[in-house]
Formats: C-alpha cells, sequence, structure tokens
C-alpha cells in the first residue's frame, strides 16, 4: 500500500502500527522458538518477521511526519524504499523457511543472499520510478503497490502450497495445514491489492487496512499454534525418551535390570495363578573387560548389541531377554518343564554365541557362562530366583567358562562359603593371611636344586589352609585379584633374590600368572616394580601360563608376553598337554620353558605309548630352542626315563611336596642333590 496514496486516512495509520506491533511480538516468539527448537526455518520467519515490522512502523511514520513533502523527496524515497524493500525481504525469508521445511535442509548462504540482494535491488528500483514525476500518480502507484502486491502474492501462495504437502503428510497435526491456509489468504489478499493497483477493483482503505491487520494477525496466530504443536510432540517424544531410558538399555534395546525384574515378577504371579513352570538363564560374558580395553568402549558397546541382537534371534517366540548391566543378560523361558528342556536350550543359546561376532573391522570371539534356576522348584520370588541362576553361573566359571550349571541345592551352600570368603576379602583380611609355599625344581641328571615354583596359599581364620582353587574367584569378585598377584610377585622375588644371596647363587623362581593379572595393561610395570625393589635380576623370574589363557583368554597374548621377554624374564607354557595342546603357537608365542602335565608323566615307565609322546614333544620343544620341566613326578621310574629322554628338568613329589619358607630354606641349607641310584631303567624304556 502507498502511503502516499492515503496520507490523510487514520485507519491506515493504526493498522500500520497495529502490523508494526504484532510483527515486532511474533519475531520475538519465533526467535526464542528456535533457540529452544533449533529449527532453522524459524530463524528465517523471525527475520520475515523483523523485516515487515520494520517495513510497518516505516510506513506508519511516513504518513504521520512526512505527509506535507513532496513524494520526491529524499526522506519520502527512504522512507518508501524501506518500506517495500522490508514487505519483499519479509515474503524472501518466509519462503526460504517454508523451502527448509519441505527439503529439510535451509537454503545456501550464497543463494539467499542473492535473491534478497535482487529484492532490494527491485524495490529500489520500484521506488524511483516516476518518482519526480509530479502527474504521475498513478503509474508510481502501479510501480511501488502493484509491484509489491505480486511479489508477496507469489511467494505466499508459493509457500501456502508447499505447506500443503507438509500438512497432507503431516496427517492428524493441524498446525502446518493451518499455517498453509493463512499463507495463501494472504496471498489471496495481495493479488487483490494488485487488482486494485491495476485500476481492476476499487479497494477503499477503510476496508484495506482492517483486512491486512486480521490476515497478518491470522497468520501470526497461525503460526503460534503450529510451534506449540511443535512443542507438545517435542515434550511427547522427550517423554518417551525418557521413559525408555528408563526402562530399557541404551546400548542394547533391551529391558533394561527394573523393567526385566517388574516382566518376570508379573509373570510369577500369572504363572503362580495358571501353574505354568519355567526357567530363568543367568548369562555373564567371559573376558568382556578385554574387548573394552582392547577396542575401546564404543566397540564394546556395538559387541553388546549384536550379542542382544544374537540372543534375540536364538530364544524361543514368548521368551524374555534382558541386559542387567555390564556384561550380564537374563532370558526368562516360560513353559520350560525341567532340566532336560532347560539344558538343551541353554547349550543351544552358548553354542550361538561361540560363533564370531563381526562389529566394524573386527572378528570378535565372545563367550558366555550361565546359569539356570527353574521354577517352581527354585522358588517363585523374582529376587529369589536370580540369585539362584547367578549362583549357578558362579558355578559354572569356577567348573568351566563357556559352559553353564543348573541350581541345585548344593550350590546354596558353595554360594554362602563364597560370600563369606569375598567378604574377607574385602575386609581387609587377605594379606595377613596369605602365604607362599614353595616347590623344587631339579635338574635332570644331577638331581641339583635349579629353582623354585612359588604356589599360593591363604590361611582362613576358620577354614584353615586354602588352595588358590578355593578362594581366587572369590578375590577376582571382591576386585583384590591385582593386589594379590603384585603382593605374589613382591615376596617370591624378594624370597628367592635372599636364598641367592645366601644359598644358592643361581636359584630362579617361577611365579604362575592369573588370567586376569595377564589381562592388566600394568603386569609388565609390576613385574619391573618387584625384581627392583628385590634386587632380583630378571633372568631369574620365570612367569607361567597355561595354553588355554595364551589360546583363548588374551587378546593379543604375543604383544603381552613380548614385553615380559624384553624386560629380561622368563616365560613358561604352564600344564601342557590340559587345553588344546597346539604345537603350532610354541612357534608364534615368545616362549623359552614348556613344563609338562602330570598326566602325560603319570604312566610313564608303564606304557611305552606315553613314552613316545614324551620324547616326541620334548625333541619338539627342543628343536625350537626351548627347555622342558616334567610335572608331578613321584616315581623313581618316571625320573629315569625322563633322564632317558633328555628332559630338562623335573618336578614333584618324589622330589618334595611345596614347603612353607622356612622349610623349604632349610631344604637348601642341606644343598644335598636328589639322587636315587637303586632304581634301574632298563626294561622302562621303549621308543
Amino acid at each position: 500500500m502507498d502511503p502516499a496514496s492515503t496520507l490523510e486516512n487514520p485507519i491506515v495509520v493504526a493498522g500500520l502500527l497495529t502490523q508494526a506491533v504484532g510483527a515486532g511480538v511474533l519475531a520475538v516468539l519465533l526467535q526464542r522458538f528456535h533457540r529452544q527448537l533449533g529449527r532453522g526455518y524459524l530463524r528465517d520467519w523471525a527475520l520475515a518477521w523483523v523485516a515487515i515490522a520494520i517495513a510497518f512502523a516505516g510506513g506508519a511514520w511516513s504518513v504521520l511526519v512526512m505527509s506535507d513533502l513532496p513524494a520526491y523527496h529524499w526522506s519520502r524515497l527512504l522512507t518508501t524504499a524501506a518500506f517495500t524493500i522490508g514487505s519483499f525481504w519479509h515474503a524472501a525469508w518466509l519462503l526460504f523457511g517454508t523451502v527448509a521445511i519441505v527439503r529439510g535442509r535451509p537454503v545456501s548462504r550464497r543463494g539467499g543472499r542473492a535473491i534478497l540482494g535482487a529484492l532490494a535491488a527491485l524495490g529500489l528500483a520500484a521506488t524511483l520510478l516516476w518518482a519526480y514525476d509530479p502527474v504521475a500518480a498513478p503509474q508510481r502507484l502501479l510501480a511501488r503497490v502493484g509491484v509489491r502486491s505480486l511479489v508477496l502474492a507469489v511467494a505466499l501462495l508459493s509457500a501456502g502450497a508447499l505447506l500443503g504437502r507438509v500438512a497432507r503428510r503431516g496427517g492428524s497435526a493441524t498446525g502446518p495445514g493451518f499455517v498453509s491456509l493463512a499463507f495463501l489468504a494472504c496471498g489471496a489478499k495481495n493479488l487483490v491489492g494488485l487488482a486494485a493497483a491495476l485500476g481492476w477493483l476499487p479497494l477503499p482503505a477503510w476496508i484495506s487496512a482492517p483486512v491486512d491487520v486480521m490476515l497478518t494477525g491470522l497468520l501470526g496466530l497461525a503460526t503460534v499454534v503450529w510451534l506449540l504443536e511443535e512443542e507438545q510432540h517435542r515434550l511427547r517424544d522427550a517423554s518417551r525418551q525418557i521413559e525408555r531410558f528408563a526402562f530399557y538399555d541404551v546400548a542394547t534395546g533391551l529391558p533394561n535390570r527394573k523393567l526385566f525384574v517388574d516382566r518376570f515378577r508379573s509373570w510369577l504371579e500369572r504363572a503362580g495363578r495358571e501353574g505354568e513352570p519355567g526357567a530363568l538363564l543367568f548369562l555373564d560374558l567371559d573376558h568382556f573387560k578385554r574387548v573394552n580395553d582392547g577396542w575401546g568402549h564404543e566397540v564394546g558397546d556395538q559387541t553388546l548389541a549384536a550379542v542382544a541382537d544374537r540372543l534375540l534371534h536364538a530364544v524361543r517366540e514368548g521368551d524374555t531377554v534382558g541386559r542387567l548391566g555390564g556384561d550380564e543378560f537374563t532370558v526368562l523361558m516360560p513353559g520350560v518343564t525341567g532340566v532336560p528342556e532347560a539344558t538343551r536350550l541353554a547349550a543351544g543359546l552358548l553354542e550361538r554365541l561361540r560363533q564370531p561376532f563381526h562389529v566394524g573391522t573386527h572378528e570378535l570371539s565372545v563367550r558366555g557362562t550361565a546359569g539356570i534356576a527353574l521354577c517352581p522348584g527354585d522358588g517363585r520370588d523374582a529376587a529369589v530366583l536370580l540369585r539362584k541362576a547367578d549362583s549357578a553361573m558362579h558355578r559354572a566359571k569356577e567348573i568351566e567358562r563357556g559352559s553353564f550349571v543348573v541350581y541345585d541345592a548344593a550350590l546354596a551352600d558353595a554360594s554362602r562359603e563364597r560370600f563369606a570368603l569375598e567378604e574377607a576379602l574385602r575386609e581387609g583380611r587377605l594379606e595377613a593371611g596369605l602365604e607362599l609355599h614353595f616347590q623344587p625344581i631339579v635338574r635332570s641328571g644331577s638331581g641339583e636344586i635349579h629353582g623354585a615354583e612359588a604356589l599360593l596359599r591363604w590361611r582362613h581364620p576358620e577354614r584353615g589352609l586354602l588352595a588358590p582353587g578355593e578362594f581366587l574367584f572369590a578375590a577376582e569378585s571382591a576386585a583384590v585379584s591385582e593386589a594379590i598377584s603384585r603382593w605374589v610377585l613382591r615376596a617370591a622375588c624378594g624370597a628367592v633374590a635372599d636364598w641367592r644371596q645366601r644359598h644358592l647363587p643361581e636359584l630362579k623362581v617361577a611365579v604362575n600368572l592369573t588370567a586376569r593379572s595377564l589381562e592388566d595393561p600394568g603386569l609388565a610395570g609390576m613385574v619391573t616394580a618387584a625384581l627392583e625393589e628385590s634386587g632380583l635380576p630378571a633372568s631369574a623370574l620365570e612367569l607361567e601360563i597355561t595354553e588355554t589363557m595364551a589360546l583363548l583368554q588374551i587378546q593379543d597374548p604375543a604383544s603381552i608376553l613380548a614385553e615380559l621377554r624384553a624386560r629380561g624374564t622368563r616365560v613358561a607354557v604352564d600344564d601342557f598337554g590340559t587345553g588344546y595342546s597346539s604345537l603350532s603357537y610354541l612357534r608364534e608365542l615368545p616362549v623359552e620353558v614348556v613344563k609338562l602335565d602330570s598326566s602325560f608323566i603319570r604312566d610313564l615307565g608303564r606304557r611305552p605309548r606315553d613314552s613316545r609322546i614324551v620324547g616326541a614333544v620334548i625333541q619338539l620343544a627342543h628343536g625350537l630352542g626351548m627347555e622342558v620341566v616334567a610335572e608331578g613326578v613321584e616315581e623313581e621310574s618316571q625320573m629315569a626315563v625322563l633322564e632317558m629322554l633328555h628332559c630338562d628338568r623335573m618336578q614333584g613329589y618324589l622330589f618334595s611336596h611345596p614347603l612353607p619358607r622356612a622349610e623349604f630354606e632349610s631344604l637348601l641349607e642341606v644343598a644335598r642333590p636328589f639322587r636315587t641310584t637303586s632304581f634301574q631303567t632298563a626294561g622302562y624304556l621303549s621308543l
């Protein structure tokens, strides 16, 4: 609307001021919604209403203050140009925001600047046309009002049509449809304004101004309705997300502990009424910590998600899988009638887990150990059944990782004993009861003491002397296994360093490493600290691992053992023959000593086949530059055969049981070789 054509019309002034205030308020609201929701189109629409607010304010100022000035006065021209360009930019930014909604991405900055620049040039040209011709008022009205109405009509009708598509896609959403109708109505009004500028349709100011106010208010109201609807949807989505975080595990999407226990209790109530049996499986992933330590927690979370997906595809329809936390999963299996069916299902689940997992570019081996509790035999309370399934799982880990155990009454006593041990360890009564016993390792042929194997014991205040198998698992549960490993290394190195000074200068010591300590990234530093503190040479320390540990439990055993070797310590494979007995890995790992398990030695001298097997292993180890130690030597016949087979060293009850430190030192003081001359080897060795 050309202010020059309605200089004395107070209705126009009131309409312009009303629209300016309304546009400013709406711009503030849109900007606040933009900050809250982060939607790019809201910023464009806020700028659109800022532009039109400035335009309306400028138009009102022109009518009130500059009505006596000629149309070509520079201040009138400047105000008119601002009014026209502001209207053009209003239309442009409304269209920019609409296009961003439809396309899902904003208009490029470069393209937006070009369009705004072109519209500014068009507005300036429309303002200057016929500005200095006092008799060209009709042409001036057409250039200013007509062009502005045409640009606004095209922009608003286009925006309305685009938002109509969004409204149809949105289904039940009313906001986009309301704004689309408001855009179309404003566009139609500007077409009427164009017709009036062309002289086709009379449009008095007392009609045009109120209609402009009404349509501007309608467009603002429609926009606010849409934004309130968007906020309602956002709050609803946030509520759903919060609910999902509260009841579902983020990494796997499985029900978390709270939701699983709630569902478990609901099923128990229904099963109690209907007499339906069932089973609860408690699954723990074996050595999952190495995945997080070796590949990072992101890969760890992806692996957990892969495990969850595999479990979901492995269980029956109607079973419920949950993640209690960490690497612990549970499976509720309704309808399981007894132990045979429960064991069959558990075996199938564990077998599926044994298949490699492909996570990104990694191929990972993840195994699980499970415990099973049956309902109603083991109870009908959720907490009781979870505790019993957990106890069965821990028992399975003690027996063999990767297996499963069904709960029975005997496990209750074992669980109480394990809990008591864990409590004792947590209460700090550990080091006061730890002891090292030493068993001599002798040289073949001479019978002289070559070294000693340090064997850990714990003198429990009530149960007496315990072997490692009776308390190390509890130590891992109580998170004190690292402290135990550090104590063993310090005590063993300190004792042997003392004996080397006072008895045998070349004495060596063998220390067993646990799987947990071999996974510890600080192991090499722990070994170095023990050697430096005791003064024991690194070459006098021999670290023993089992072949099962080397093959299955450690992500990269070669690099870990190589670091230990680089610091001067020796590495031995203990209990050789009890695991996979894979001779190829001996070539790949930095191993210097092979310790034959006692099962190979037991029938030496009575079964020629055993002699041939042991002889072949000794020859292979020697060919690889390794020494061989035979464990479990209890008879003179076994010693004689091993000497004939050129075994390097021997260890067993024939020479000595494991002895406390004081008794072992007495053995060193005697310094008598372990030799038996009455035994003849003829007839016992057949190769």
